[in-house]
């Protein structure tokens, strides 16, 4: 990323060294691969220069002084009065050139250097005869709609290239010219472009049948799982030969009969006697044809990564299948996979662990792997829990469906496209009893775990709360009954059944479907708030919140942002963006961003842990939860200040624009905003939102020893039992026998034969 100021940029090319290339430099949205956020980057040129390597760089510009030195060429100065008149005049002619949009390169440098120096003004405060213009551009400028690229190739000056000697670019052999394969014909392209043209017409020409039968073979390998030719990639003299040659070849003409059509090519193919054949082998195939290659039977095949991930949410109901179009999605959308974000660094970890291909290059054949992974994500995903979960629920509340044979047989049938057999229906019947029973003796298991948890927390809590309130008071009497109050922040959302801002006017817009549920806000990596513009410069600062997570295995995603309104710089609280279930302070580029090597979060999942960050004015961020600090702070490069009117809140995101890791799913509970960095008191009062602070340590050194030593007994018994109640997972809720379906509908993704095609 490169600075706006006007400075040399230096590309070494000695990697290059020997090669034929070109140095291509493009805006953020027209590069390669994406570089950044901003759909309105820019860059200029002035000057461009080749340096051999150990030669000094060039010198910084200074030709914003040509224009002071060309009036004093005639008559140098001989006064100070007369050296300030030429910088009048050189300015003057300079800002006049600009009017007239005749200023040349030195002048507008000129200019600017004056900008810098503050010689001349360029603030809207100052300059209230511009601020209607720059409004108007800056309004105008917003509705210039940023164009859709699209990457294509510029037909150009062709030349013909050297063979590289078994491959080695750094061995090139004797000059080939462009032309089609030998095979077909060698003859040299007569023309001076690049000759794409005259290729994609040899690609097409009546006597090459290579095209059509590479395209007929994957076209078969997809519908039958395997192609005529097994290396669909290669169907050359490195590839393997074909099983069937003269089908290959009836399919490829009959492909050019149909006039290239796809479409009638696959009707073909699933129409055939071949495609109709039962998986189940005759008793002498596996003598005559053991791998099949005949294809005496159907070959029993997994589906592919998107297939069972769209299975997956077409039976448990969840499919949109209405949306249609438009930008790509996360992997945790309810739409076809097809729409899912393809990154190549970041790639979407359920279709990668059933073989979805690495991006780097073209794939003909995917891998098909069968490793514990796959089993593992089916089992303990928690996208496919949730679609379980909503599949039984949907069953449960199914008006004509009211049995439980009825739900077995319904849901067999959408599971796997055929109604199953007696035994079946016998065994699905026997597990659904089994665990119905199962989650009554574990529900019973936890309600005795957690009334003894309650009793002792309570012990504790009527040892520790006289001696808390007693010395409130104490510390009420020192100050003559006055009161300390915590922090004021000027920001707070409560989530009390609206995004108001309940102080400021920072009042929020539910985006993507977020929505307050139970006086909470519920994100669910689609939805997410933001603010309307906070009315107030910030650079020291607090962001606080109340937040319990869905999960925690998810990565990235912002509970608390303060940002740009373009996300271009932000500072935010982000749950695992650098590693696995940490709280980090999140912030463009990581340019305020270091690891506070704070324990991983084991909690957040299941009740809602407090989280603030502190940002202070000496560039000192100091992570806190539950009030204590987190890890250790760091010292970064300083605060950004945010300008008043030009910072917005968002909740459930990181940064603008919207999508990716950037979004978190769990529920937000409060949230404030401090124009300060808060001392680590402050934070410990705020958040237990007490209007008096009594540390811990005080109320233990107020006990007794008898009862210091009551209470880190039962505290000891305390943790014992949250251990043993979180070692049960999620406690099954019998109401209605939901956990008992939801097991049953997450037993049926895991059988084989949701996957497999026979």
């Amino acid at each position: 990323q490169l600075t706006p100021e006007w400075t040399w940029q230096k590309f070494d090319l000695s990697y290059w060294n020997g090669d034929n290339m070109h140095l291509e430099i493009t805006t953020g949205k027209d590069a390669p691969l994406m570089v950044n956020n901003s759909a309105r980057s820019w860059f200029g040129i002035r000057e461009a220069i080749i340096v051999r390597k150990g030669e000094p760089a060039p010198p910084e510009p200074r030709e914003f002084l040509d224009p002071l030195f060309e009036i004093t060429a005639e008559k140098p100065p001989e006064s100070i009065n007369d050296v300030a008149d030429r910088y009048v005049a050189a300015i003057t002619a300079a800002v006049n050139a600009w009017r007239d949009n005749s200023a040349t390169d030195a002048q507008a440098s000129l200019l600017n250097a004056c900008l810098k120096q503050g010689v001349l003004p360029n603030q809207l405060d100052k300059l209230a005869s511009v601020r209607p213009l720059v409004t108007e551009y800056r309004r105008l400028e917003e509705e210039v709609v940023t164009p859709t690229r699209v990457p294509g190739l510029e037909e150009t000056i062709g030349r013909d290239q050297p063979l590289f000697v078994r491959g080695n670019h750094k061995q090139p052999g004797e000059t080939v010219p462009r032309r089609f394969l030998e095979a077909i014909d060698a003859t040299p392209y007569k023309t001076q472009q690049s000759g794409r043209l005259q290729l994609a017409e040899d690609l097409l020409r009546d006597d090459n049948p290579l095209t059509r039968r590479v395209i007929v073979n994957r076209l078969w390998h997809h519908v039958f799982g395997r192609g005529i030719v097994p290396t669909p990639d290669n169907l050359g003299r490195l590839g393997q030969e074909p099983t069937h040659p003269e089908l290959l070849d009836y399919l490829a003409t009959e492909f050019t009969v149909r006039k290239w059509s796809i479409k009638k090519a696959i009707r073909l193919m699933v129409t055939s006697k071949t495609w109709q054949l039962a998986s189940e082998p005759s008793a002498r195939a596996p003598e005559i044809d053991p791998d099949n290659r005949l294809l005496s039977h159907a070959r029993v095949r997994r589906l592919e990564a998107e297939s069972i991930r769209d299975a997956l949410l077409v039976v448990s109901g969840k499919m949109l299948l209405a949306e249609q179009f438009g930008p790509p999605v996360d992997g945790n959308a309810n739409r076809r996979s097809v729409y899912v974000r393809v990154q190549r660094n970041e790639l979407d970890p359920f279709l990668r662990a059933f073989d979805f291909p690495e991006p780097f290059t073209t794939t003909g054949r995917r891998d098909v792997t069968n490793v514990p992974a796959q089993s593992l994500t089916m089992l303990n995903d928690p996208r496919v829990t949730e679609l379980a979960a909503s599949w039984a629920a949907s069953m449960l509340n199914h008006k004509q469906v009211t049995s439980d044979d009825g739900r077995i047989y319904a849901m067999f049938a959408r599971a796997f496209g055929r109604l199953p057999d007696s035994h079946e229906v016998e065994r699905l019947r026997t597990y659904l009893s089994d665990t119905k029973v199962n989650h009554a003796v574990v529900a019973a298991q936890v309600a005795a775990l957690r009334k003894e948890l309650d009793y002792r927390q309570m012990a504790v809590s009527e040892l520790l709360g006289p001696v808390r309130t007693r010395l409130i008071e104490q510390a009420k009497s020192k100050t003559g009954g006055a009161e300390e109050p915590v922090p004021k922040p000027i920001g707070r959302w409560e989530f009390e059944g609206d995004l108001q801002d309940a102080i400021g006017q920072a009042h929020g817009t539910a985006h993507g479907g977020a929505q307050i549920d139970k006086d909470a806000l519920v994100v669910n990596k689609q939805a997410y708030v933001i603010t309307a513009p906070i009315k107030q410069t910030l650079k020291a600062k607090t962001l606080e919140a109340w937040v319990q997570l869905s999960s925690l295995d998810q990565s990235g995603g912002g509970v608390m942002t303060i940002q740009t309104p373009n996300g271009a710089v932000f500072d935010a609280i982000v749950f695992a963006e650098q590693a696995p279930r940490q709280w980090m302070a999140g912030s463009d580029g990581f340019t305020r961003t270091q690891s506070f090597n704070g324990p991983a979060d084991q909690d957040a999942a299941k009740q809602a842990v407090h989280v603030a960050i502190a940002y202070h004015a000496d560039g000192r961020i100091v992570g806190y939860r539950n009030g204590q600090p987190y890890g250790k702070p760091y010292q970064s490069q300083g605060p950004f200040e945010f300008k008043t009117g030009e910072a917005v809140i968002g909740f459930g995101i990181r940064h603008l624009p919207a999508g990716g890791n950037r979004m978190l799913a769990g529920r937000i509970l409060r949230a404030q905003l401090y124009d300060r960095a808060l001392t680590a008191e402050e934070i410990q009062a705020t958040s237990q939102s007490a209007p008096y602070f009594v540390s811990e340590a005080q109320v233990l050194a107020a006990l007794t020893e008898s009862d210091r030593t009551t209470v880190a007994r039962e505290r000891t018994r305390i943790q014992a039992l949250e251990t043993e109640i979180a070692s049960f997972g999620t406690v099954p809720d019998l109401k209605d026998n939901l956990a008992a379906w939801t097991e049953l509908a997450h037993t049926l993704f895991t059988l084989q034969e949701f996957i497999y095609v026979k």
